[in-house]
C-alpha cells in the first residue's frame, strides 16, 4: 500500500521516516501549497536560476533539486510570508498527520512519531532543518503538483523571469 511506504531521509543527526498522506488529507494541504508555495517556487527558480520553455518545466526543475541547491535561497523565497501561515504549514506537514518519524539522539535510537515535544527538542536551535524537512515531505507527497498546476494555469512563474509557452497566433 501507497501508504505504507516510507521514505528515508537523514538531516542533521537524525533520520526521518516520511510517509505518504492520505488523499484528502493531500487535498487539504494541496490549498496551502498554492497559495504559499507557489511564489516561493518561483523566487526559488529564479534564484538558482532555473529556466525552461515554460512554467511547468521551471516548475518540474524545482522540485527535483537537490537541497542543498535549495536551500540557501530558501530565506528569500519566504520572506514575503508570514510566521503564522509558515507555522500553520509546518504542523501540517510534520505532526497533524502522523506520518513523520524520527531516530536519532532526541529519541535515544528509537523511533518514534513526530509530535510536537519530539519536534520541539528535534529542531531547537536547527530550525533550517525543519525547512529541510518540510521541503523532502512535499517532495514525496506532491512531486508533480507544482508542474500540474503550471500546465493548468501558466504563467505560474512568469513574475520570476520563467519563460512561459505562448501561441503564437498571429494572423
Amino acid at each position: 500500500m501507497k501508504q505504507q511506504e516510507t521514505t528515508q531521509k537523514t538531516i542533521g543527526e537524525n533520520t526521518f521516516y516520511i510517509r505518504p498522506f492520505p488523499a484528502f488529507r493531500a487535498a487539504n494541504i494541496s490549498g496551502e501549497l498554492v497559495k504559499i508555495l507557489s511564489p516561493a517556487v518561483g523566487a526559488i527558480a529564479s534564484a538558482v536560476g532555473v529556466s525552461g520553455t515554460n512554467a511547468k518545466d521551471a516548475a518540474a526543475s524545482v522540485m527535483d533539486m537537490d537541497i542543498d541547491e535549495v536551500a540557501p535561497n530558501l530565506g528569500d523565497a519566504f520572506s514575503g510570508l508570514s510566521g503564522d501561515s509558515i507555522e500553520r504549514l509546518m504542523k501540517k506537514l510534520l505532526i497533524e498527520s502522523g506520518n513523520i518519524s524520527v531516530e536519532g539522539p532526541t529519541t535515544n535510537g528509537d523511533v518514534k512519531v513526530m509530535d510536537m515535544d519530539i519536534a520541539n527538542e528535534v529542531f531547537c536551535t536547527e530550525i533550517q532543518d525543519m525547512f529541510i524537512l518540510c521541503f523532502e515531505v512535499v517532495k514525496v507527497n506532491f512531486r508533480g503538483f507544482f508542474s500540474k498546476i503550471a500546465d493548468r494555469f501558466g504563467g505560474l512563474l512568469t513574475a520570476s523571469g520563467a519563460e512561459t509557452e505562448s501561441s503564437d497566433t498571429a494572423i
